[in-house]
């Protein structure tokens, strides 16, 4: 279970951004992004990315070429 939990952080963008991000982080947890949020990317500070796909929960990952990690391996 520990391991499924990892790999999902793993799994999201260190500069994915929702509301939810600034509750996780006042908990000192790990942001998992929801998939009803209205989200944002912090380098663009909109709803498209660096590389001009939007910012969903689940589109925020490796296979992007802006991806970063939350955790550094």
């Amino acid at each position: 279970m520990a391991n499924s939990i990892l790999n999902s952080i793993k799994r999201v963008c260190k500069y994915h951004r929702s509301k939810e991000y600034y509750i996780a982080n006042l908990s000192q947890e790990f942001y998992l992004p929801l998939q009803s949020q209205d989200c944002w990317c912090l380098l663009t500070q909109g709803v498209a990315g660096p590389d001009d796909s939007l910012v969903e929960a689940g589109d925020c990952n490796p296979s992007r070429s802006c991806f970063r990690s939350q955790i550094s391996e």
